[in-house]
C-alpha cells in the first residue's frame, strides 16, 4: 500500500495533455452495480485514506496484490510496460476502482497505476475485501461483469501469442482450455451460473467443396464477426476447431439460455454472407449449464456436445438446451 516514486515530469505532462484530449466516451463509465455499491459501503466502514500528488506511482506492473483502491477524486492513468515509454490503457476517475484484477484473479498487478492529478483514494485490504463476499453473497455476476470489462482492457498482459485464432479473431482452443477451468473456479467462488454453448456450422463441408476454401474462410470470419458483435461484455467466443465454436455466457441459466442463443442464431444469420453467389448458412447449438449439468470441465463438455447432436438430429439450424 506504500506509494512508489514519481514518474518523470515529461511523462506526467504527456499524460495530463492526453487526458484533456481524451474523448469523453473513452473514459470508463462509473460503475453503479451491486458490487460497486457494496464496495462503497465497505470502504466507508473500513477503508483507509491514501493521498497521492500528481506524478506519484501507486503500484507497479508485476507488484504483489495487497488490496484494491476506490478513486474518491482525481485522475489515475493505467499503464503497461516500461514507465520510460509506457503503453497507456485507460484512465480512472472518481467512482472507479483500481487494482481489482490482480486481487480477484490471484495474480500480480497487470499494469502500473499513476496519479495524473492530485488523487484521493480509499484503500481496502485483501482480508477486508473477503468480507464483502460474505456481506453480499448474490453479487458474483456483477463482480464478473466488472472483471470481464477490465480484462478486455489489459488483454495484452492477460493473453499472449496463441490465445487468439488468427483467421476469425475469436479466442483459440488453447485459450478455451484455460478459460473454462478458470470460469468454473470463479463461478464456484463467486456463486454465479454460466452456460457453455457448442456451435457447429451446418453443412460447412459443402461450402468448401462447392465454392473453395477461400470462400469457406470468408464464411468462418464473417460468422465469428457477427456473433461477437452481438455478445455482451461478459461473453466470450472461442474457435474450437474447424467449423466448431464455443461460447461462454456468464449469468445465463437454463431459463434464459435457449432464448438467448436462439436470438443470437437468428440475428447472426439473418442475411447471406458475401456475393457471387451469396452463401446462406445455419448453425446447430447445444447448451450445458453450470452447475446443473456438472461442476467439472469434462461434464460440461459432454453435455454440450451431446446436445449439439440432438439439434442436428432434429433438423439442424436449432438449439438443443434441455438441462438434466
Amino acid at each position: 500500500m506504500t506509494p512508489k516514486k514519481n514518474i518523470s515530469a515529461t511523462l506526467l505532462e504527456k499524460l495530463q495533455t492526453t487526458y484533456e484530449r481524451f474523448p469523453a466516451q473513452e473514459h470508463a463509465e462509473v460503475d453503479e452495480s451491486q458490487f460497486a455499491s457494496g464496495l462503497r459501503d465497505l470502504l466507508d466502514a473500513y477503508g483507509e485514506d491514501v493521498i497521492l500528488p500528481a506524478g506519484k506511482t501507486l503500484f507497479y506492473e508485476n507488484d504483489e496484490a495487497d488490496g484494491l483502491y476506490w478513486v474518491e477524486s482525481g485522475v489515475m492513468a493505467i499503464l503497461q510496460g516500461d514507465l520510460e515509454k509506457p503503453h497507456l490503457l485507460t484512465f480512472r476517475v472518481a467512482g472507479h476502482v483500481v487494482g481489482e484484477i490482480a486481487l480477484l484473479e490471484g495474480v500480480k498487478r497487470t499494469a502500473s497505476v499513476v496519479a495524473v492529478t492530485k488523487t484521493h483514494l480509499r484503500f481496502l485490504s485483501q482480508e477486508k475485501f473477503k468480507g464483502l463476499l460474505a456481506m453480499l453473497p448474490g453479487f458474483g455476476l456483477d463482480l464478473m461483469r466488472l472483471l470481464s470489462a477490465r480484462l478486455r482492457q489489459v488483454k495484452q498482459a492477460e493473453y499472449g501469442a496463441g490465445m487468439y485464432d488468427h483467421l476469425t479473431g475469436a479466442m483459440s482452443r488453447q485459450a478455451f482450455d484455460m478459460r473454462l477451468t478458470e470460469e468454473i473456479e470463479r463461478a464456484q467462488t463467486y456463486q454465479y451460473t454460466f452456460s457453455l454453448v457448442f456451435l457447429d456450422l451446418d453443412h460447412f463441408k459443402a461450402v468448401n467443396d462447392t465454392y473453395g476454401h477461400a470462400r469457406g474462410d470468408e464464411v468462418l470470419k464473417e460468422f465469428a464477426r457477427r456473433v461477437m458483435d452481438d455478445l455482451r461484455t461478459t461473453d466470450t467466443l472461442f474457435r474450437y476447431g474447424g467449423d466448431e465454436f464455443v461460447l461462454l455466457l456468464q449469468g445465463i441459466d437454463e431459463k434464459r439460455g435457449p432464448g438467448f442463443v436462439q436470438r443470437l442464431l437468428d440475428s447472426s444469420l439473418n442475411s447471406p454472407i458475401g456475393a457471387n453467389p451469396p452463401i446462406t448458412i445455419s448453425f446447430s447449438a447445444g447448451i450445458a449449464y453450470f452447475p446443473e449439468d456438472g461442476t467439472l470441465l469434462e461434464e460440461l463438455l459432454k453435455a454440450a456436445d451431446e446436445r449439439v447432436y440432438v439439434a442436428k438430429a432434429q433438423g439442424r439450424g436449432r438449439v438443443a438446451a434441455n438441462a438434466r
